[in-house]
């Protein structure tokens, strides 16, 4: 099972943010994320990184500048949060239909 969520930016950029749901060992749910980029609805989308970029000398402030993955930088933790929400949403009324 997945959600999909696409975002416009005030600048025509569009961010697409993936959630998927996967089973483990004993049934348990897990949920992994892809962002998605392009620069216009005529780009085609490209996968953005999950590992941090290595800044010098490491600091906070060099970090949070340039240091951070860039689904991060394109997608915000509430944003990425807000789709795997939604679809753990969509899980429990599968689970428990009214």
């Amino acid at each position: 099972m997945k959600e999909v969520n696409i975002l416009t930016r005030k600048d025509g950029s569009q961010v697409k943010i993936v959630a998927a749901l996967f089973t483990g060992r004993g049934l348990a749910l897990s949920i992994g994320n892809d962002v998605f980029h392009r620069k216009d609805v005529n780009c085609q989308w490209r996968l953005c990184g999950d590992r941090p970029t290595h800044v010098v000398p490491w600091s906070v402030d060099g970090y949070i500048k340039h240091g951070r993955p860039e689904m991060f930088r394109v997608a915000s933790h509430g944003e990425i949060l807000k789709t795997n929400s939604v679809l753990m949403s969509r899980v429990r009324m599968e689970a428990n239909p009214s």
